[in-house]
């Protein structure tokens, strides 16, 4: 569909261009495109041959085809006569260029002003136009673009071929982070099933729940989604589905896990689901995964030279560093079962406490220790440090494992993370699970990944940004502002997701990927869109997601007639 022709009255450049719309005079265009419209062009040079580019149209502009003054404005508005022209112009970013003779690397070149631009409507030629068709057997739909096409991304930079990790940034309640982050890991495990490149692989998707019970009812319909059925806009998501080929249903694969109530408040778990099951850690565990370090405050260790020593010289204790005697250091975590009896063992007498005196520790030094120990304790690490240990079964081909940590401290949070993530490390290095890439899921990234800081959970996660991706690891975090994420998990992502964010955000470096344009509509976004950017796409686009068939708080879910209730 011709939409007009490249305009010669602005500078035509390989990588931009304008268009001027056709029209007649005094009238509107034939064709109106929108922002995010896919275009081409065709044009020919004797030394190139033919050469079709493609774009995206970015901005659009109506203006007189020549300045006048407001008062002759004025007359003929109030007159109704247009004896000047009035132009539409669009402005287009190349996103492709594809030489016809094929050539793999087509010439760097603008179009020639006068030719003949054309709408892309075709999905086929959409593919073209964006890059898709060069990657037909890996690609994975993250929703539909302005013209109602499914938009792709490259399986390759998603499960560590040539990249890994996705993150996603956006506003708190608007940016719908969490509904497409919880989209594309259906989209993820559908499209894995029916793929003839990746159907071997099992992947493995671990969900931490830190805001109240969001994610708890994943594998029960939405109630918004069934009071959809039948109305016009539940029909255009279940089409959207159907066309990406994504299942419109919750998970039922899904296990959840949920930390144990506090002594006092008896037997069961802090969870509103009624087969929650608990889980804890051993002291064999602390010491094992490295979590002894991070119940300290890594700010105050790198303050303190003598606290970090205190600390260290317990880790080594424990690990019986000094002897490297297994039956020893048995008998010296058998003395500890928990936070209480860690306590103990710092009084005056207690076998810590004399050991840190025979390395000359100071007693104010042994007394600070003790003293971080107690508010550690008190604000719920003996929620997760227990006696014996509970294990998480997220080790489960195909499954989904929801792990709330939500009604936890934040210091008791970072620990729960710190360990699963450890020990999904340590099973993947082991090479145990070499067809099942496991995808960790983790709204406020920030939190656990701060910019600036050397604790131990953000060292965590920049070995999982880092060398994750070798082992099939793949981090997939958001966050309301990206800018506040450690730099170096941040850069490792190959796939960033951009949703409503603030314009003084969006400023920062870490959107430097969207064009200027982009910018200002990632902050006039509304819940459904986003943009999405791979190493692939020389332009970031925009898509449009449906609303999660599954229920995504704990006042949205419904049960299947029959089955069980689920809430306590």
């Amino acid at each position: 569909m011709k939409i007009g022709y490249v305009t010669g009255s602005s500078s035509a450049s390989p990588y931009e261009f304008y268009v001027r719309l056709r029209s007649d005079i005094n009238s509107s265009p034939d064709v109106m495109v929108r922002i995010g419209d896919l275009v081409k062009v065709d044009f020919e040079y004797e030394n190139f041959g033919e050469i079709s580019v493609y774009g995206t149209v970015t901005e659009l502009s109506n203006m007189w085809d020549i300045p006048m003054r407001g008062f002759e404005e004025l007359l003929i508005v109030e007159k109704g006569i247009k004896p000047k022209l009035s132009t539409f112009v669009a402005k287009v970013v190349t996103t492709r260029i594809v030489s016809h003779r094929g050539d793999m690397n087509p010439p760097d070149i603008p179009p020639i002003p006068g030719s003949t631009v054309e709408l892309v409507l075709n999905e086929s030629e959409v593919d073209v136009a964006l890059g898709f068709d060069s990657f037909s057997d890996r690609k994975l739909p993250v929703g539909t673009l302005e013209n109602g096409s499914v938009a792709y991304l490259d399986f390759s930079y998603i499960l560590g071929e040539n990249g890994a990790h996705i993150n996603i940034s956006g506003q708190s309640g608007v940016a719908s982070k969490t509904s497409y982050m919880t989209f594309l890991m259906r989209s993820i495990m559908d499209s894995l099933r029916f793929s003839r490149r990746y159907g071997h692989l099992k992947p493995i998707f671990v969900i931490f729940n830190v805001k109240g019970d969001s994610l708890m009812f994943i594998d029960h319909f939405s109630r918004r989604w069934l009071e959809s059925e039948g109305t016009a806009v539940g029909r255009e998501w279940r089409k959207m589905y159907e066309k990406m080929g994504v299942n419109a249903t919750p998970f039922d694969s899904a296990r959840f896990y949920a930390v144990s109530k506090e002594e006092i408040l008896g037997f069961g778990v802090d969870s509103l689901r009624v087969d929650a099951k608990p889980y804890s850690w051993n002291t064999s565990d602390f010491f094992d995964l490295g979590l002894f370090e991070m119940i300290f405050d890594p700010q105050e260790l790198e303050r303190n030279s003598n606290l970090m020593l205190a600390v260290i010289s317990i880790m080594e204790y424990m690990n019986a560093d000094d002897t490297g005697n297994e039956l020893e250091k048995m008998r010296r975590r058998s003395r500890i079962s928990n936070p209480y009896e860690l306590l103990a063992s710092l009084n005056e007498g207690g076998f810590l406490y004399e050991h840190l005196k025979s390395l000359e520790m100071r007693v104010s030094t042994i007394k600070l220790l003790k003293r971080r120990l107690q508010l550690a304790t008190n604000v719920g690490l003996a929620r997760i440090w227990k006696k014996e240990a509970v294990k998480i079964d997220w080790n489960r081909p195909g499954g989904v494992t929801v792990i709330d940590i939500s009604r936890l401290r934040t210091k008791i949070q970072s620990i729960v993370v710190g360990a699963v993530i450890k020990e999904i490390m340590r099973e993947k290095e082991s090479g145990r699970l070499s067809n099942s890439p496991v995808f960790i899921l983790l709204d406020e990234l920030n939190k656990y990944a701060p910019r600036g800081e050397g604790s131990e959970i953000a060292s965590i996660f920049r070995d999982v940004a880092e060398r994750g991706r070798s082992f099939g690891v793949i981090l997939v975090g958001a966050e309301q502002t990206a800018s506040e994420v450690d730099y170096r998990v941040i850069t490792q992502a190959a796939t960033m997701v951009v949703g409503r964010q603030k314009w003084v955000e969006l400023s920062k470096n870490e959107y430097g990927h969207l064009l200027a344009e982009q910018k200002r509509k990632a902050a006039t976004l509304t819940q459904g869109s986003v943009i999405v950017d791979q190493p692939f796409l020389r332009v970031p686009i925009t898509v449009r997601f449906p609303f999660p068939a599954w229920a995504l708080n704990e006042n949205d879910f419904v049960s299947p007639e029959g089955e069980e209730e689920v809430l306590i």
